[in-house]
């Protein structure tokens, strides 16, 4: 019985998805494709960044041809990459630990993080080349190329960030040495699209076109969020033209149920804690998507839509748009400080006005 070990689909403990769906076997399966070249990403947080880290994965499998990838991120991070058909192993901290990357062998080594543990496993791990950072035997990071020392600069200087002008996508694209960036991939499985086609019909805006608003920020980027009087200001603006849904999660369950209660205008709760596959499906219903700097931004980005996008203790030249946006930048000194907390009165994302916001809305859903 032969068992092709160097298969992209192989899996040690069950027959590959092809026997089980079609019952080929290895002696004569038309799906073989030998492994030439097993890629280790590390890229663990956060949630925003790990989707948008999904754009060198084209171009990696371009030049990479019959390559096998392997990405290592945080438990919670998982269901953002699960599905996506250009990942071979997503690898956790609980399912397979950090032993398992120390053991095997890889032929490239791609580290995109920063903190003290993605260093440390990313100066272990064994392969052939490495690209990024991570830990030298004294204590010192090591950079792979002039683009990963200008990302290190770039992270502890406030100044150097506020100045910068390259994406993010630009940045990963250089590290990795790259010859381009693609799109930034967002999984949906057939189950969270049939709830989101039920959702419209249920709401009765099936065929209309529609305004998402992500209200949130999480609880670790409180200066992102855009007030919810702000977000109250806009919808009233927009009026019965389209149909709102708002978006949030766990933290901004109180936010989102104030809004639906005091609009004067009917607004849409998609829900504060659905699985992130449904978060997704619900957001691609969307026309046009108004967000802060956060997984929403990145998530609308990578379906497709249109976004509009406001920034104010973040950068806003890091956010790549692919074209499709708008950028609205708070109108303050301090802006891009990186502060997750504040005591100035109006906040700089206060001072985002909702008429701003509407007037973008309106040109992108016009076509301009």
């Amino acid at each position: 019985m032969k068992i092709n070990q160097n298969c992209r689909f192989f899996s040690p403990d069950t027959p590959c998805i092809f026997h089980k769906r079609e019952k080929v076997r290895c002696e004569n399966c038309k799906y073989y494709q030998p492994v030439k070249k097993k890629i280790l990403i590390i890229k663990r947080d956060a949630s925003g960044d790990v989707l948008r880290t999904t754009s060198i994965l084209e171009p990696l499998k371009k030049k990479f041809q019959n390559s096998s990838i392997v990405w290592f991120t945080e438990t919670e991070n998982r269901e953002i990459l699960e599905g996506n058909p250009l990942i071979d192993k997503i690898w956790t901290p609980d399912i397979y630990g950090i032993s398992g990357l120390l053991y095997f062998k890889f032929d490239i080594m791609i580290n995109l993080d920063l903190s003290h543990e993605s260093l440390l496993i990313a100066g272990m791990v064994n392969a052939w080349k490495k690209y990024g950072f991570w830990y030298k035997k004294d204590g010192k990071i090591s950079f792979s190329n002039k683009s990963a020392r200008e990302w290190f600069y770039l992270s502890h200087d406030d100044e150097k960030k506020k100045k910068n002008l390259k994406t993010y996508q630009q940045f990963i694209k250089e590290i990795a040495e790259l010859d381009h960036f693609g799109e930034i991939i967002v999984p949906l499985d057939e189950k969270s699209k049939k709830y989101a086609e039920d959702f419209v019909k249920r709401h009765g805006i099936y065929g209309k076109k529609i305004i998402g608003v992500n209200v949130g920020s999480g609880r670790k980027w409180i200066t992102k969020r855009w007030p919810e009087e702000n977000i109250l200001k806009f919808i009233s603006l927009i009026g019965n033209s389209y149909p709102v849904i708002i978006f949030g999660g766990k933290e901004e369950k109180e936010i989102m149920e104030r809004i639906v209660e005091k609009s004067k205008i009917s607004v849409i709760n998609s829900g504060w804690n659905n699985p992130v596959k449904t978060f997704f499906a619900l957001l691609n219903l969307c026309d046009v998507v108004v967000t802060a700097d956060t997984l929403a931004l990145h998530a609308a980005i990578g379906l497709k839509k249109k976004v509009v996008a406001l920034f104010g203790p973040t950068s806003l030249s890091e956010i790549e748009m692919y074209g499709r946006g708008v950028k609205i930048k708070a109108p303050v000194e301090c802006y891009c400080c990186y502060k997750r907390e504040c005591s100035l009165y109006p906040m700089c994302m206060e001072r985002i006005k909702p008429e701003d916001v509407f007037k973008a809305v309106k040109k992108l859903l016009n076509g301009k």
